[in-house]
This record gives structure tokens, C-alpha cells and sequence, in this order.
């Protein structure tokens, strides 16, 4: 049976979906994997429900694809199948929906059914999660090290849908991340809910920091780069190592949310004042180390006051790029049900803010790239064009040419200047387009 696989959300479910697939493979439900959903006999979907609109856009896809394929076998899963199973249950040719765990189980396969089939987590995080290696033709493979969380932010409905925290063994990570790179993998992107918790749970004295350095260790041509890191979990030790070692990229993220306490404190956070301090002594120790955070704006009782402070505090952060978002109230967390809650207009407005000083930030982390040798790696086509994005060691995303690069290979660049405008990317030196990295790591200066 031939099976198309489409993904919304994190690159954890994108991690997740490679699990999935293999573990579809292994058991004989599936044959093979093509990339025409027309011709493929079973499609299966792995939701977002992160944000309402996370979730609408899954709700969307699956009704398309579901109408375009009505003899195809549709398997809703995931956390939006997780959350709220009823509103897919009421999209018209669904035969599954899996939830966050069931999805990595296949007793609920019975070929076609007749009414669509419910598998929900009876236990939460009862499956211990693993790093998979299968990642055909891709150069930047994604290794998941870590599921679930208990920080229990009160707008945050994951740790309702994933569960505890569970990391998953070093030895299997290591094992994972050594048979992408035999594969031909150059950027091994690190992800999970909470990365920076890897290892607490299994007392693993060493934590991330550790396991880095373990698997920078390992020999080969290739990066490593870090998923998201809470603001509390971000330590000196990781910093340095992030710093000085060749083969890590030059890049933190760091979802911050915020940066008044006293709106910290109404989203169940801790404040995190050490931390804007840490991210100076960051660029001062690499100053082309990228810094990126996330950001709501429009959480429950937010005043003026407080979204002033956070515009302040970014002004003078030494951040490079920001994410920013606007509230989004999810069923059944505290946050929905607080009071004083911001009109969607004034949400829009305050998100707007903090877009136009992210783009600013990005913007000056370009020029500052100008006249830099970076190596680059394909990242994807872009739709339409004549174009493939690359992406440097320090999160510089820059448009090549297609027929200027070989595919899934590195090549080093000059940065010669970058798009003021459109804020998308760079034109990179064509005498340097095509030269093929093979040294111990990928960073350059």
C-alpha cells in the first residue's frame, strides 16, 4: 500500500512522522512512501493543536484532502486528534484518529472501516519515545531526544497531550545521530518539548550540555543544532559550548514569552531576568551567534505597562530574530478562563509591535553578516521560484539559485548583501557557490 505523509506544526511531529512511517513500514501496513498524494492509497496526517489556528489549519487540511481522496484511507493523528477528536470525527471521510501515543501503535488497524475509528491515549506518555534514524535524502534530519513536559504553563494544552517529561537513552541518540551521518547528513537538528530538560528524568548527571559534547564527538562532517531551550534550563556551561565548538551551531532559541514578572508569574513562569543578562554575555563571548525568542503579546490582565516594559527590554536585547504571537485561549487551561481578557484588536496591535522590532533586529543581524564566509546548507525550494533557501550555521536564511548548488550538499559562501526590503535573504558570491565542505565541522568565519 502506498502512503502519503503530510505534517502540520513543530519539527518534533516532523521528527514524529519518520517514526511513524517506519514503524507503518515495519508491521506491513504500508509498502512504500510516495510524494503524490494523488496516487497514494492511505494518507496519513500528523496534527497541530498548539494554537486555535494551528489547529484550524489542520481541520482545513484534512477536509481537503479528504475530499480529493475519497477512496484513499485518511488517519487523522496527533495532538489535535488528541484534544478534540469530535471535530474530526465530523469531517465527512476520517477512518482514524489517533492520538499523541496511539499514533506509534497499530492495534487499531483493521484496513478500511466502515465507521470511522477512535484511538485515544488511555495513559498518558505510556510510550517511551525514541530518536529515529530512517531519513532518506535529507540533510538536515531531524532527532527527537526528548517528549513531554510538567512546567504546566497555564495557556499551554501540551503537557495535557504529551504528557510527563521522558528523554530518550544517550546511547540511542548516539546511535541514531551516528547512522544519519553515515547516511549523508550534514545538520542534525536536536528537538523535543523541552530539550533542555534532556536527561532529568533518567538521571543522567551530564544533561544536555553532556550530550552535545558527545555527539560533537562523533566523527564525520556535519553540525549540530539545537532546538528551543527554556530561559531556566539555559546554563554558562552550554553557552560556551555552543560558542566554541565547530561543529554546534552558532544559534540559541529561547522562548521567552515575556519579559514582565508579574505577567511571567500569571503564565506559570518563572522570571527571567539572569537570562536577558546571559544572552549579553553570549553575543559579547560569539558576536555572530544568533539569539531568537518567542513572544506572546495579549496574555490575560497584560497592560499597556506591561507591554511597554517588554518592547523596552528588546530594544536593548542583544537578540537577532523574534517570534511573535498573539494569545490564543485553548480549551481547558487556566488562561482561557482568567480574566481581563484583550480584545483581538488590541492583541493584533501589540503582536504588530513586536514584529516590526523583530524585523529591524533581523535586518541588522544581516548587514552585520555582509562580507562573512558562511557554509550553507540546502534547506528547501522555494515554491514557484528558481530558487532553494539555504541556511547558515548561524541561522541566516539566504536564497541560492537551484541550479547554483547540488543538492543536499554544503557549500561555502560570501555573504555580498542582503535583501533590505524583503527581509528573506541574502545574494550570495557566485565564485564560491560550489565549494564542497570536508572538514570536522560546518562553521566558518
Amino acid at each position: 500500500m502506498q502512503a502519503y505523509f503530510t505534517t502540520h506544526g513543530c519539527k518534533l511531529n516532523q521528527a514524529e512522522t519518520v517514526q511513524i512511517r517506519n514503524i507503518l513500514k515495519a508491521q506491513g501496513i504500508i509498502s512504500d512512501v510516495c510524494q503524490n498524494v494523488n496516487s497514494s492509497e492511505l494518507i496519513f496526517v500528523n496534527t497541530c493543536a498548539v494554537t486555535v489556528k494551528a489547529a484550524a489549519k489542520s481541520r482545513h487540511s484534512l477536509s481537503r484532502l479528504a475530499r480529493e481522496n475519497p477512496d484513499a484511507i485518511i488517519i487523522a493523528a496527533g495532538c489535535l486528534a488528541q484534544m478534540d477528536p469530535d471535530a474530526l470525527k465530523a469531517i465527512n471521510g476520517i477512518d482514524y484518529i489517533l492520538g499523541t501515543d496511539a499514533r506509534f501503535i497499530t492495534d487499531w488497524w483493521i484496513g478500511k472501516p466502515i465507521e470511522p475509528v477512535v484511538a485515544l491515549n488511555r495513559y498518558t506518555s505510556r510510550i517511551k519515545p525514541s530518536a529515529d534514524a530512517d531519513y532518506p535524502g535529507r540533510s538536515r534530519p531531524f532527532i527527537k531526544i526528548q517528549d513531554g513536559c510538567t512546567q504546566n504553563c497555564t495557556y499551554c494544552v501540551i503537557p495535557r497531550l504529551r504528557g510527563r517529561m521522558r528523554s530518550v537513552q544517550r546511547k540511542d541518540i548516539l546511535t541514531a545521530t551516528a547512522r544519519v551521518i553515515e547516511a549523508g547528513a550534514y545538520e542534525i537538528v536536536l528537538t523535543g518539548v523541552r530539550i533542555g530538560s534532556w536527561g532529568t528524568d533518567i538521571d543522567d548527571v551530564d544533561g544536555l550540555t553532556g550530550l552535545v559534547n558527545d555527539l560533537a564527538s562523533l566523527p564525520g562532517s556535519f553540525r549540530i543544532r539545537l532546538g528551543s531551550i527554556e530561559p531556566w534550563e539555559l546554563n554558562e556551561d552550554l553557552v560556551k559550548l555552543v560558542s566554541s565548538n565547530n561543529k554546534v551551531c552558532s544559534h540559541l532559541h529561547i522562548p521567552f514569552q515575556h519579559t514582565s514578572d508579574r505577567v511571567l508569574d500569571r503564565m506559570g513562569r518563572p522570571p527571567i531576568g539572569d537570562v536577558i543578562e546571559m544572552l549579553t554575555f553570549t553575543r559579547q563571548l560569539h558576536p555572530e551567534m544568533a539569539l531568537g525568542v518567542d513572544l506572546i503579546a495579549g496574555f490575560p490582565g497584560e497592560t499597556e505597562e506591561d507591554i511597554n516594559y517588554l518592547v523596552h527590554k528588546l530594544e536593548n536585547m542583544p537578540v537577532t530574530y523574534i517570534h511573535a504571537f498573539g494569545f490564543s485561549p485553548r480549551s481547558r487551561t487556566l488562561a482561557a478562563s482568567m480574566p481581563d481578557q484583550i480584545p483581538p484588536h488590541i492583541i493584533k496591535r501589540r503582536v504588530t509591535r513586536l514584529i516590526e522590532i523583530g524585523e529591524r533586529k533581523r535586518r541588522d543581524f544581516y548587514s552585520e553578516n555582509i562580507g562573512r564566509t558562511l557554509i550553507v546548507i540546502p534547506d528547501r525550494p522555494v515554491k514557484g521560484s528558481e530558487l532553494t533557501q539555504v541556511i547558515s550555521d548561524n541561522y541566516l536564511r539566504v536564497m541560492m539559485r537551484t541550479d547554483e548548488i547540488k543538492t543536499g550538499r554544503p557549500v561555502k559562501v560570501k555573504l555580498k548583501r542582503d535583501y533590505l526590503t524583503r527581509c528573506k535573504g541574502a545574494v550570495l558570491d557566485s565564485n564560491s557557490l560550489n565549494e564542497v565542505v570536508n572538514h570536522g565541522g560546518l562553521t566558518a568565519g
